[in-house]
């Protein structure tokens, strides 16, 4: 759009339309005039691109006001000046009022036409080129800044992503993820010798079974938090899973991971209340000192392998990483391969201790124990291999075949009973009751002559389950026995709740019978209790004479253990139940 100004500017307007038929022209009387036409265009989205003043034979000084007005209304505007070419002091009055000559055009009188035109067409292009690269400039400067604010909105959402991946949600310490990241850097330090703690809590099984997960959740926020009080400033705390937990400790000396392991460990078995029940449990904590060469996994492997050591050597408790515990493990993974094979290459037997009368010893069953002969390592206990067949899921496979081969064995002999141990994981297994009773039926073996041996352990981690096995199992007729009586926390309520036929007590007691006025009275205490709830009681572990006679007189009517007998194949079983029938009237055909 074009504004002409002053006087004689319809004929001027004429002379530009002609130059730009396209554009918008106004004829105005004066500065004030143009500023106010362009103005009120402006609102309607149109721009004063050209301002020409025709000041031939004008006042200089009127000039220099025109444009004054002119140029503080419209800074980005053209401005064409018609003059009288022999009129000098007209530029310099215009120069000095827009201060630069970037946007000022003088055309001198008299105006030769194709020359004034063309330079009308050269101010209005400018003007167009000029304006279009400002727009362009405006355009790419508002996307700069949109640019920049989503960056800074990717940026947050960015920190936000990477605190959630490094942080536990549930109570906003580090994660696994964050702990391995930050062991990693202080490794790569080199400053101070790091030690990590791993830490288990023990029994958080049975508050989220019994509680449910919700309180679940608040014991470990409530344990992450007093164990956040203790940290010391620097050292870093992780949540790494369910009811585990990380320790970085920098710097720190033996002795001071030594004492605040056992702050940990009083930290975690303090009793706290959840809802709305008081819950107390216990941590098992393995310690790594980093070596020279150590990297993140080793660090974290050893530490891992200290804690399965502390867990199996009792719990609550805190053990520290050694060659040892390195051999051990290496051992374990070892018995773990050759095991399933075991199991397929005959290398499994069994073997089977009697159980008989107290008073005469007649033999009243025989407990099935497996016996491995490893080609590698030679015998292998029960006591090394049972655990690792339940931690790797083998025990399923191996309680199978021993029940089986056990059930086979039976069927052998006239008379006694077999007792089976069935593992906590076993006994919980699906359908365990109905396998149980088909082995049965497979040997052709009456379920009367079977009885099972539980530890509480079985039972506690799925009541509602094990009633309903014991159950079926009970009203086919095999009996069940509770075993290791005396060495948990909650037996008695097991008595009462379930239907169990027979109470084992543990060798721990029976060995202390002869010396230990405690341990006799609290034989003759599950005994009396065992008779009022009629039950049978057989103690375990008898090796003397003189524990049988403090064992009859506190009232067990049965007992095992080597003074009757060490476990035996089951031909050694046969021959004994065949030479103690042909001599059944010989007092020495007795096992006493």
């Amino acid at each position: 759009m074009f504004v002409v100004a002053p006087s004689g500017a319809e004929d001027l307007a004429g002379f530009i339309r002609e130059t730009l038929p396209r554009e918008t022209v106004l004829g105005c009387d004066g500065a004030a005039e143009a500023i106010a036409r362009a103005d009120a265009a402006r609102r309607s989205g149109q721009a004063a691109a050209v301002f020409i003043f025709d000041f031939r034979g004008k006042p200089v000084g009127d000039l220099a006001e025109q444009v004054r007005q002119v140029r503080n209304a419209h800074t980005a505007a053209e401005l064409i000046v018609i003059a009288d070419g022999r009129d000098s002091a007209a530029f310099a009055a215009c120069l000095q009022v827009t201060q630069t000559p970037e946007t000022l055009t003088f055309l001198l009188a008299p105006l030769q036409r194709q020359e004034a035109m063309r330079a009308v067409r050269i101010v209005a292009e400018r003007y167009r080129a000029l304006h279009q690269a400002k727009r362009e400039l405006e355009e790419r400067n508002r996307s700069i800044v949109g640019l920049e604010t989503r960056g800074r909105e990717l940026n947050a959402r960015l920190d936000i992503a990477m605190h959630a991946a490094r942080h536990d949600g549930l109570t906003g310490v580090l994660n696994r993820a964050g702990f391995v990241d930050e062991l990693t850097l202080r490794l790569g330090r080199r400053l101070q010798k790091q030690t990590v703690l791993l830490i288990d809590l023990d029994r958080f099984k049975s508050v989220n079974d019994t509680l449910g997960h919700d309180a679940g959740d608040d014991l470990v926020r409530k344990i992450c938090a007093a164990m956040s009080a203790i940290v010391p400033a620097g050292d870093i705390l992780a949540r790494l899973g369910g009811d585990e937990f990380g320790i970085i400790i920098e710097g720190a000396s033996q002795a001071g991971v030594v004492e605040f392991c056992a702050r940990v460990l009083r930290v975690c078995g303090q009793s706290r209340r959840v809802q709305g029940h008081e819950v107390q449990v216990s941590a098992s904590i393995g310690v790594a000192y980093q070596g020279d060469n150590h990297t993140q996994t080793e660090l974290m492997r050893h530490a891992d392998l200290a804690l399965h050591a502390a867990k199996t050597e009792g719990r609550n408790r805190f053990r520290i990483y050694d060659t040892a515990i390195d051999k051990a493990a290496k051992h374990r993974v070892s018995i773990e391969h050759g095991l399933e094979r075991a199991m397929n290459t005959n290398q499994l037997k069994m073997a089977y201790q009697p159980i008989v009368k107290a008073e005469n010893g007649q033999i009243l069953g025989f407990e099935a124990l497996v016996r491995w002969n490893s080609p590698e390592h030679g015998p292998i206990s029960p006591a090394d291999f049972v655990p690792v067949a339940e931690e790797t899921g083998l025990i399923l496979d191996l309680g199978d075949w021993i029940t089986r081969q056990a059930l086979k064995d039976c069927r052998r002999w006239n008379g006694p009973y077999v007792s089976v141990n069935l593992s906590a994981r076993q006994f919980l297994r699906h359908n365990v009751a109905e396998r149980i009773l088909q082995y049965a039926e497979d040997a052709d073996l009456a379920p009367r002559r079977i009885q099972i041996e539980l530890t509480e352990t079985a039972i506690i981690d799925d009541v509602e389950r094990a009633d309903q096995n014991l159950k079926i199992l009970r009203a086919a007729g095999v009996r069940v026995a509770l075993d290791d009586f005396g060495t948990g926390y909650s037996s008695l309520v097991y008595l009462n709740q379930f239907a169990i036929d027979c109470i084992k007590i543990d060798k721990s007691f029976v060995d202390n019978v002869t010396r230990d006025r405690q341990s006799a009275v609290i034989v003759a205490s599950v005994a009396r209790l065992a008779a009022s709830l009629g039950m049978t009681v057989v103690a375990e572990g008898v090796e003397t004479e003189e524990q049988r006679q403090i064992l009859i007189a506190a009232g067990c009517g049965a007992l095992q253990g080597y003074r009757f007998g060490k476990p035996m194949s089951a031909r050694d079983v046969t021959t004994l139940l065949a030479g103690l029938a042909a001599s059944a009237d010989a007092p020495e055909a007795r096992l006493v």
